[in-house]
């Protein structure tokens, strides 16, 4: 009987392990798959910003010919490309002094969606 016995917990021991080890491979998959999830929302929108990024360059660069040619219409022919260009080489300039500001916003922002993808 003792023997018996002996045998049976140690089969009996041999089965927790394999739930156990089952459990842990089924949290593994589970955390893959929540991460792998989280990745395919940051990565399509990030492909949407992208996207909504090109159109909204484009149409800037439309914009910017049509002023331009108003104000070679109004000014004289010149002075409408000259002021456009003005006009840019100073934005880029205040972006360019605010340069660290812009990428704390934006590593701020990066941050908040991430946290938000967490919950």
């Amino acid at each position: 009987m003792g023997l018996r016995n002996t045998i049976g917990d140690l089969l009996k021991l041999g089965e927790i392990k394999d739930s156990v080890i089952s459990l842990f491979e089924a949290k593994f998959e589970l955390k893959k798959i929540e991460i792998q999830e989280k990745a395919e929302r940051g990565v399509a929108e990030l492909i949407f910003v992208i996207l909504l990024m090109i159109l909204g360059s484009i149409a800037l660069v439309f914009a910017l010919i049509l002023a331009a040619y108003g104000l070679n219409v109004w000014l004289g022919e010149p002075y409408g490309y000259v002021v456009i260009l003005v006009l840019l080489l100073l934005t880029l300039g205040i972006v360019y002094n605010k340069k660290s500001e812009i990428k704390e916003i934006i590593t701020e922002t990066i941050q908040k969606e991430m946290d938000a993808m967490d919950s």
